[in-house]
């Protein structure tokens, strides 16, 4: 899955545009009593063409199908583009949606309106907004590094790392070595948020783990640990394989097991990315990632975590298919 290959979302056939739908699905002639919507944000431009077709090859093999559809958040306070999406999903829903929009408010809207999401809208605000996520962490005591969650006029600890709580696949975080280095940080955002509120965000610093250029992802299906990579970097404070970082397959200690297993035990997981830095020969937890990245981990494996997750999704409906029985009794 080169990086290369992301395409527009306009490129792919059969998309039906409106003006006042929340969703816009592509048209099928192949739906299947298990039928899913797997959504993006539209005018997403990262949508990689291989990593759908692996959806659309382990649905097939299950006797499944699956469709791409385009969600407009503009769109989701509309009541009339609300309404249109309960008449859509009442006529011809999906039996599951996998939620790759990063936003859990849609998530939230469509588990309102009975539809199975993956991942939960829980998930969804955790793996989106690193706030969330570490208030959360801290109320369970989760290891993770000192954090403060607004920015402070000095710091307590140098070096210090700085994220935008938004922030995916490295971006939006800053390495701040000295106070000379945060003053000048802290006049660069000010000027640009003047220039151009948009660019303005929440942020939280972290003092720097001490072992920069090197942490871990382990990824979840079904609330089951599957596999582990350990990234690392030579010349980047971040080690995220997307901005060159190197990749090696992890054995997880016992110890580090069960320190994910903590993490996991707050969520519902359908498919996610549970990040850990390193800090004094210990893992600490960095960020979760509910629309997780699988590149490097299918450059060093046959394991193919996208036929896990739909397998376990098929085990789901199911289940919850059978669950609806045993209630009309």
């Amino acid at each position: 899955m080169d990086d290369k290959a992301a395409i527009r979302p306009d490129s792919f056939r059969n998309r039906q545009v409106s003006v006042n739908q929340i969703i816009t699905i592509e048209k099928t002639n192949d739906e299947k009593p298990l039928h899913g919507w797997l959504l993006y944000m539209d005018g997403d431009q990262g949508i990689h063409p291989q990593y759908v077709q692996l959806y659309r090859d382990a649905c097939k093999r299950r006797g499944m199908s699956i469709c791409l559809g385009w969600y407009r958040p503009d769109l989701l306070c509309e009541k009339d583009a609300v309404r249109q999406l309960k008449n859509q999903i009442a006529g011809d829903g999906p039996s599951f949606v996998i939620n790759r929009t990063r936003d859990y408010r849609l998530a939230k809207l469509l588990e309102v309106l009975g539809v199975t999401v993956y991942n939960s809208s829980q998930l969804a605000r955790a793996g989106n907004d690193k706030s969330t996520a570490y208030h959360w962490m801290q109320k369970r005591g989760v290891p993770m590094m000192p954090t403060l969650f607004h920015i402070q006029p000095s710091l307590p600890w140098y070096p210090a790392v700085v994220k935008s709580c938004t922030g995916h696949g490295g971006t939006e975080v800053f390495l701040i070595r000295d106070e000379l280095a945060w003053r000048e940080w802290n006049m660069q955002r000010n000027q640009a948020e003047k220039t151009d509120h948009r660019l303005k965000k929440q942020y939280v610093i972290q003092k720097a783990a001490s072992d920069l250029g090197r942490d871990v992802r382990v990824y979840v299906v079904g609330n089951r640990i599957t596999a582990a990579v350990l990234r690392t970097s030579g010349t980047d404070f971040r080690s995220n394989y997307c901005l060159g970082g190197s990749v090696e397959l992890y054995h997880l200690t016992e110890a580090e097991h069960r320190l994910t297993e903590r993490v996991m035990a707050q969520f519902s997981i359908g498919m996610a990315g549970i990040d850990f830095i390193f800090h004094n020969g210990s893992m600490v937890f960095n960020e979760i990632e509910d629309v997780a990245g699988a590149r490097g981990l299918y450059s060093l494996t046959d394991y193919d975590i996208v036929d896990d997750y739909i397998g376990y999704i098929k085990e789901e409906c199911i289940h919850d298919a059978n669950a609806d029985k045993i209630k009309d009794l």
